[in-house]
């Protein structure tokens, strides 16, 4: 597991943790995997996070020989492709090949200039795990290229999806890419703790007044119901209408007022 040096704090949850553990065992075992599941869960964030990807990616994009590139960057070997929406397989092709290129430029050059002893060059030889978010997306022949390119390479494979694709490919002609599935995994909803565990780090990083006692505490986890982004959503409304109104203290009534205002569930 690497090391970020992301200045927003991260929350490890049980689905994280599961996360790195599948992508681990696929880097170390040469697998492929899929990793699905609701919308809001956190499985995005799951993979900026274990690819240090916030910190990686800017990057690619510039040259790296003008770079000031972090020590954590050597310890990188994951990189995250979400494929645009109507890609065809030729653009997948194509964007994957820019994505390895770039990615083994930015990382040699760390190794270079924090003095990181890497051994002899060889191509393609830092990236070892392709992390494919909203595979969804992916059409069936560009399907086909990435089990053709997790045959053809040493690249292991992790991909992203929502509730039905491990159904879908199985069914859509693509049995022999579902049958090289070493793990998967359908991530499950945040637990009362950690909720409870969000919402007191939350609430101190947005300077909210006083705490969040019971009453509110269970109003937040009622209409979040374990989803990670219906938790950032609820907070950032609860910030905007406490300043917004001068309130002393935040009650359960404004956190039904924040929850319609959102179209939240819950009642």
């Amino acid at each position: 597991m690497i090391w970020t040096e992301s200045p927003s704090p991260f929350l490890i949850t049980s689905q994280y943790k599961r996360f790195a553990e599948i992508c681990n065992k696929s880097e170390s075992g040469k697998f492929i995997s899929l990793f699905y599941g609701r919308t809001g869960l956190g499985k995005s964030e799951c993979a900026l996070h274990y690819a240090n990807w916030r910190l990686v990616e800017p990057m690619l994009d510039k040259s790296a020989a003008t770079l000031l590139i972090p020590k954590s960057v050597v310890q990188c070997g994951a990189a995250i492709y979400t494929p645009d929406v109507g890609a065809t397989q030729k653009m997948v092709q194509s964007s994957i090949a820019l994505l390895r290129n770039r990615f083994d430029e930015i990382v040699d050059r760390a190794s270079c200039w924090h003095r990181f002893e890497s051994g002899p060059f060889t191509p393609h030889k830092y990236l070892k795990l392709l992390i494919i978010d909203e595979a969804d997306r992916l059409k069936p022949a560009s399907l086909e290229y990435i089990r053709d390119l997790y045959d053809r390479t040493s690249l292991s494979i992790v991909l992203i999806g929502s509730p039905g694709i491990d159904r879908r490919l199985k069914r859509a002609s693509l049995g022999q890419l579902h049958s090289r599935f070493t793990f998967a995994y359908e991530i499950q909803p945040l637990s009362i703790e950690e909720m409870r565990t969000f919402i007191n780090v939350k609430w101190k990083e947005l300077s909210l007044p006083l705490s969040a006692d019971d009453a509110v505490s269970t109003a937040i986890m009622r209409i979040a119901n374990g989803n990670f982004r219906a938790l950032h959503r609820i907070f950032m409304e609860i910030k905007r209408l406490q300043k917004l109104n001068c309130l002393p203290i935040v009650t359960p009534d404004l956190i039904e007022v924040a929850r319609q205002g959102l179209l939240l569930g819950g009642t």
